[in-house]
């Protein structure tokens, strides 16, 4: 039977962090930590502490279970609970994830919890000092609260705890005897506190107060109550614990930790949740030598939080080993970077090029990429690229970036540069909600110097919420397992043969579809298919230049004259095509034929739309005026004179999946919100039918998912020309193709869809699979 009392045992069957709880002290007690949701104290062996004591530490490290070993039983304390519940180990060591599971459904969050229950106070303490944006006095406030758990803030040591000389209210005994008291009469411990609680109160003092409620209660208390809201372009996106664990675990994984010294540089470091993890983890892994820290931000709130929580870490663990220099700056790009950093932690600013907030900024930007500044870039690759620079000649990066930068053909000089230069340990797209203030894209990269010409870790995950952290913690489960996949439906980690997979695309995709497109671009090179940019021009819609002046319900159009209804055209828009099939909904203003305009003055426009041109022109003709590059300031800004003339057209949405192509048979639709693939050779009616069924398959969708852009909320894919371009597909001039049973097949399930029956798609997957994409064979 397996020794449960062996650490390890829990690592790799529940891939937690194990930290001590202690760790000044070397000794049995654990937080198991996974990121918030799910972590444990863990007891290896009883010392028959007190129950008091295991709800103390419990709720102090913001967990709700304190698991403690004791002979053939695994005693779990609850703090919301007032006795003990044993669970035999026989049962846990026959079903870890079961019982983990069991762990969850007891660890839910509450207002009694230690995170809500300080930023209660904190609040209270915005709306003594009355701080909008910047709370500085509530922060130290807060700071002395905690203190005050182990110093009489009546004699108190500003500078033992780094915090700023602050007037301490009158009343402030009521908060020092309310924190005293705890939950429930759970005593607090101070240490536990701000080791597991700083990061999420940073988040809070982020938020900028609209309205504030000084009002008191009738024991001395302030109203917590307060109006908020959250920049989502401030300094930086909170990093969730969870993140910030796995970038300094795997980063300190490639770090020699035999050197007598180690500088660690976070050049966006906020409340220094990547330099707290990494002193944790240090000190987990018995590094015995110096540490030198800097870090830097544009925000006081975070730099005074830092101060406080490194100040806290060199006064009570690592005493003259740790050195930190934490400081206030306008643009870390701008600052004075050294070339030996050993360590380079961060999750840069996500900002883009438009929301900078001044062109010192974007200088800065273009100062540091150099000859790689393309486009407009992302204010994060500038951070990552200096710090792959600043590097000494064996050190390590890991670092949060947004997803867009592996895959946008704008950085792809910058990608080839990095690559040069690093070795990327592990690469992991996380998808859109990873960040609680915001919809960003977010992946991970770990980075090592010097390069070796290794292929990295991928880690793929479907960009669903709640995924990314379940596939964080089988990533920890791989590495203590010493295993190289894993393959889930939800996502995957494994090695490629090659990196890039997709030529200079950085994009992971999943194992399954790492396999698929191997043997896809197999088939490419065997002439069996071609690309669709060798089929098909795909052309982007109309583009109206103004809102709301050119398009009429049906309604509005079936109102008009007979001879002004001419000039208008069915219109395909984000509502028109559905599964395959059009729908009427609305029309559009298209005044053109073969030849181009209709209408050579407004004069002659007067005489023959005088109902559209008054009830919708004229009205707003200064407005159609100001559009740039027109000709005729009552057409459209870009009317695609691809669409002058009627023609049967293949159309697909702008963003969509297999769902979101459509037939125009008689080609009397004008897209606009769409795509229209327009064949480079001439097509027959049957031809248009097979990629229709091709393009409705659920086959397909794993194409677009290997390279195409996934956007949130499922499988949902950027459909224009860049991203669907090098997608292989069968070329149906081929006679090859054109004579096969499939090509028959497919046409026919192409006519179904055409007409609205979607319950053919499955019939085209197993076509496809047989007959031009046997990827089993």
């Amino acid at each position: 039977m397996k020794d449960l009392t062996d650490i390890s045992i829990w690592k790799q069957n529940l891939g937690l962090l194990p930290i001590h709880l202690n760790p000044a002290e070397d000794n049995t007690n654990y937080v198991m930590l996974n990121g918030g949701y799910g972590d444990f104290c863990l007891q290896t062996i009883n010392d028959n502490s007190d129950i008091d004591s295991y709800f103390s530490k419990s709720w102090s490290s913001n967990t709700k279970n304190f698991l403690v070993l004791d002979n053939d039983n695994i005693n779990i304390y609850n703090w919301s609970k007032s006795k003990p519940e044993p669970i035999p180990k026989e049962l846990v060591l026959n079903n870890f994830d079961k019982f983990y599971s069991y762990l969850l459904s007891k660890s839910f969050k509450s207002s009694k919890d230690v995170v809500p229950y300080i930023i209660d106070i904190f609040r209270q303490f915005r709306n003594l000092t009355q701080e909008r944006t910047k709370p500085v006095e509530a922060l130290n406030l807060l700071f002395l609260l905690l203190s005050s758990l182990e110093d009489d803030v009546n004699n108190f040591d500003f500078g033992k705890w780094n915090i700023n000389n602050t007037v301490i209210p009158t009343n402030f005994d009521f908060y020092t005897d309310n924190i005293r008291t705890g939950v429930s009469n759970i005593k607090p411990e101070l240490d536990l506190i701000i080791r597991h609680s700083a990061g999420t109160l940073f988040q809070e003092a982020q938020k900028e107060v609209l309205f504030f409620n000084p009002q008191r209660d009738l024991f001395g208390g302030v109203s917590n109550s307060l109006e908020t809201k959250k920049e989502l372009y401030s300094s930086i996106h909170y990093t969730p614990p969870f993140l910030s664990r796995t970038i300094v675990e795997n980063a300190l994984n490639q770090l020699d930790l035999t050197t007598e010294s180690i500088k660690i540089l976070d050049p966006s470091c906020g409340s220094s949740e990547f330099l707290i993890e990494a002193l944790k983890q240090l000190k987990q892994l018995n590094y015995n030598g110096d540490i030198q820290i800097i870090g830097w931000d544009t925000s006081e709130t975070a730099i005074n939080t830092s101060n406080f929580l490194l100040s806290y870490e060199k006064r009570t663990i690592w005493k003259e080993k740790l050195n930190f220099k934490i400081e206030l700056v306008e643009d870390s790009l701008k600052e004075e970077w050294e070339d030996n950093y050993d360590l380079i932690l961060m999750n840069p600013p996500f900002v883009s090029w438009e929301l900078l907030k001044n062109n010192d900024s974007k200088d800065a930007i273009r100062q540091v990429l150099g000859p790689n500044f393309n486009g407009k870039p992302n204010q994060a690759s500038a951070f990552f690229y200096k710090s792959v620079t600043h590097l000494n000649e064996n050190g390590v990066i890991g670092c949060v970036i947004p997803s867009s930068f592996l895959s946008l053909d704008s950085y792809k000089k910058l990608r080839n540069d990095i690559y040069d230069n690093i070795e990327i340990r592990l690469l992991g797209k996380l998808g859109n909600f990873v960040f609680e203030d915001a919809l960003t894209d977010v992946s991970i990269i770990i980075g090592q110097k010097p390069k070796t010409n290794q292929v990295p870790t991928l880690l793929w995950t479907r960009n669903e919420k709640g995924i990314a952290q379940n596939a964080l913690r089988d990533l920890r489960k791989l590495i203590y397992s010493n295993e190289s996949t894993i393959n889930n439906p939800d996502y995957s980690i494994y090695k490629p043969t090659t990196f890039p997979i997709l030529n200079e695309n950085w994009n992971p995709i999943s194992l399954k579809n790492n396999n698929l497109f191997k043997t896809i671009e197999r088939f490419i090179f065997e002439k069996k298919l071609i690309r669709t940019e060798d089929v098909f021009s795909i052309r982007l819609g109309i583009r109206q230049g103004a809102k709301d002046v050119f398009k009429l319900s049906i309604e509005e159009y079936n109102s008009l004259p007979e001879n002004e209804k001419k000039y208008f055209r069915p219109v395909i828009d984000n509502k028109a095509i559905n599964k395959g099939s059009l729908s009427l909904n609305n029309y559009i203003w298209f005044p053109y034929d073969k030849n181009g305009m209709l209408f050579s003055s407004e004069e002659e426009l007067i005489e023959k739309a005088p109902i559209f041109y008054n009830s919708n022109l004229k009205p707003k003709e200064e407005i159609l005026k100001k559009r740039a590059s027109i000709s005729y300031w009552w057409g459209l800004t870009r009317p695609g004179n691809w669409q002058f003339e009627k023609s049967q057209k293949l159309i697909s949405k702008e963003f969509g999946g297999i769902d979101s192509f459509a037939l125009d048979k008689e080609g009397s639709f004008v897209v606009e919100r769409g795509n229209v693939w327009i064949p480079k050779k001439d097509f027959n009616q049957e031809n248009y039918y097979f990629y229709l069924a091709l393009f409705s398959s659920s086959f397909y969708n794993s194409l677009l998912s290997i390279y195409s852009k996934q956007l949130a909320g499922g499988d949902w894919y950027i459909l224009g020309k860049k991203h669907t371009k090098d997608i292989p597909i069968p070329n149906a001039h081929s006679v090859e193709v054109q004579e096969s049973i499939g090509y028959s097949k497919l046409v026919e399930i192409g006519k179904e869809i055409s007409i609205g029956n979607s319950s053919v798609k499955q019939i085209a997957d197993e076509v496809l699979t047989k007959y031009f994409y046997p990827i089993n064979s």
